[in-house]
């Protein structure tokens, strides 16, 4: 397919099928290198590319340069950009070609102008821009031509249109663009036309003036005319596309040059010069990302997430063509409308669901044979056998730093994240990752403000894994999250949660709610992977013992475990210990008045078993 894409640092492009019904984003693998806002992005059928930008502290201009592989999901730095390191830079790409230049450097406004070569890898200077350098202009592909315009410098917006020749390396100037001069425009090319609109004009009586009219420039006539405006709200700075013969805007600041409410994606048709709303993109708005497209798929990467002021270095894709599809009749997946093998067929079929008890990792398509999670002890043979139960211990919530969402390290103490006990549970653990090492305070309590259980916690730098070992009894509103120094520390949390994320299940046990922030579903903080524990405990017998002849005290332990027993202790008594992984970790006869130590061994989940003549009595202790 012979693609033309056009990518400037303050849009984000995200592209959506209309037809498809079972699409969705998908988050890959992101570049490991500061984050930053308007870079450029183009590909090829094999690879994308990210080149140049501005680091998030809107003063480093960048010339480093990323490719992507999408068969293997990796990035890797590649040489550097020749000309100066820039923002606000803009990029077309048409099968093996791209085409760079514009934005500003630390000198100014260059107007140099680029070709890279996608499949070599090498740049080769073509001829400069003859008019002013700029940020912000429209950069379309149309016709073996790149037409150019608009944008703004320190003479203020412009509205001057240019095309570049690319067969004569040869620049000229055509007629002006008849709206109102303005920047950070939205744009596209479909056939032999170029669609530009919106953007961010000169302020009115000190009032801001963002546009919602539409133009269209015919190639073959070379005239400008004047479309119906855009149904939605009037905006600035989001990113757009044209494929199958229509184009798209996604994302971007509104009315107010502040992120719109949500990632707005709409669908233009140039038959009846109409506009579609159409699912948005997940996550908060963002302004300035980049998008580059491979095969079927766009790829959404980098910008800012005005909600929450972050710049993600993450990467997502989404199937655009909807001509494209499993094209074997054999996969689960088959599509009978399919005109491009996306590669992408199933043959693999069992649960997909993350959180059921017979979740398949191998399986690709569902067959709506899930098993939900039901926590308890399985083994027949104990007192609190739960013949419903099909798993004793479970961790859920999010796995990964990724997964709801994008996210980076945050260093208050203010909020906490709220969760419901479905029925009586141990919280074993929770996992942390901490920017810095160091000394935390862990509280679990109450909205009210009560504190149930505290833990002093020294963390290490990256992950770390938390023993809490906790009995959380039936009830709402439990609150888990830190005090003291966590200024000095920084603890991972995600600041832009896609919609419909909460509530979180925890198997059938624990039900993450939200935050107590003012936005409670906006935020994930801190605490991953929770471990909770309903494996068995209480009698083991082939005969009628009962599961109060032993008591077992304190519970959690810290040095010394003691025992009581309705009857005398037999001669026969003897005592094992066992980690989680079912090693005996200690074994000794059990007397009688006489502690036992534990405070030799690590802190922890652990069984204890006493066998008595034909009795076994099996237990679970925590050690702290």
């Amino acid at each position: 397919m012979n693609k033309f894409f056009l990518h400037f640092l303050c849009l984000y492009l995200i592209l959506i099928p209309i037809d498809s019904i079972s699409q969705e984003w998908i988050e890959l693998s992101g570049y490991n290198s500061v984050g930053r806002h308007h870079p450029i992005t183009v590909a090829n059928d094999n690879y994308g590319f990210m080149i140049t930008g501005q680091s998030a502290s809107f003063s480093n201009n960048l010339d480093d340069v990323f490719k992507y592989n999408p068969i293997t999901d990796e990035w890797s730095q590649i040489s550097s950009f020749p000309g100066t390191a820039r923002g606000y830079a803009y990029g077309v790409s048409n099968n093996n070609y791209a085409y760079c230049g514009f934005g500003s450097d630390n000198f100014g406004f260059p107007t140099d102008w680029w070709r890279f070569d996608m499949e070599t890898e090498d740049w080769i200077q073509l001829a400069s821009f003859p008019g002013s350098g700029r940020n912000h202009p429209a950069m379309v592909y149309a016709g073996n031509k790149v037409f150019v315009g608009l944008g703004s410098n320190l003479n203020g917006n412009l509205n001057d249109w240019w095309e570049y020749d690319i067969s004569n390396n040869v620049w000229q100037e055509l007629t002006s663009f008849i709206g109102l001069p303005r920047h950070h425009p939205f744009y596209f090319g479909i056939d032999n036309k170029v669609y530009v609109g919106f953007g961010h004009g000169d302020d009115v009586l000190s009032q801001l003036n963002i546009f919602n009219d539409f133009y269209v420039w015919d190639l073959s006539t070379e005239t400008w005319s004047q479309l119906n405006n855009f149904p939605g709200e009037a905006r600035v700075a989001g990113t757009q596309f044209s494929i199958n013969g229509k184009g798209y805007i996604l994302s971007g600041d509104g009315e107010d040059h502040a992120e719109l409410d949500y990632g707005e994606f709409w669908e233009y048709n140039p038959e009846n010069d109409s506009w579609i709303e159409l699912e948005p993109h997940p996550g908060g708005a963002r302004w300035a990302p980049g998008t580059f497209i491979i095969g079927c798929d766009v790829y959404l990467t980098s910008g800012l997430i005005g909600a929450t002021a972050s710049y993600p270095s993450d990467l997502y894709k989404f199937q655009i063509n909807d001509s494209c599809g499993c094209m074997d009749q054999n996969a689960f997946n088959y599509s009978s409308t399919a005109s491009v093998d996306d590669g992408n067929c199933c043959y693999n079929s069992g649960c997909t669901d993350e959180n059921a008890f017979n979740y398949s990792p191998e399986a690709c398509f569902d067959d709506n044979s899930c098993i939900a999670i039901n926590l308890g002890c399985t083994d027949p043979d104990f007192s609190d056998f739960d013949i419903d139960a099909n798993l004793e211990m479970y961790t859920g919530g999010p796995n990964g730093l990724s997964d709801f969402g994008t996210g980076g390290y945050h260093y208050n103490d203010s909020w906490d994240m709220v969760f419901d006990v479905l029925e009586d549970t141990y919280l074993t653990s929770v996992e942390i990752n901490a920017q810095n090492p160091g000394e935390i305070t862990i509280d679990i309590g109450s909205l009210n403000g009560n504190i149930i259980s505290q833990f002093v916690v020294n963390l290490d730098y990256g992950w770390n894994l938390v023993e809490l070992n906790t009995l959380l009894v039936e009830g709402d509103n439990y609150t888990i999250g830190v005090t003291g120094n966590n200024k000095n520390l920084g603890l991972y949390r995600n600041d832009a949660v896609p919609q419909g994320v909460f509530p979180i299940q925890v198997a059938d046990r624990l039900t993450i709610v939200g935050n107590t922030t003012d936005s409670p579903e906006a935020y994930f903080y801190y605490f991953y992977n929770w471990t909770i524990d309903a494996s068995c405990s209480g009698t083991l017998s082939t005969s009628t013992a009962q599961s109060d002849n032993f008591l077992i005290y304190p519970n959690p332990v810290s040095d010394y475990l003691y025992f009581r027993k309705k009857d005398s202790f037999s001669s026969s008594n003897r005592i094992n210990i066992i980690n989680s992984q079912g090693q005996i970790v200690f074994s000794s006869e059990l007397k009688e008045n006489k502690p036992l130590s534990v405070s030799h061994l690590d802190n922890g989940v652990y069984f204890i078993e006493i066998l008595n003549n034909d009795l076994v009595y099996r237990d679970k202790i925590y050690i702290n």
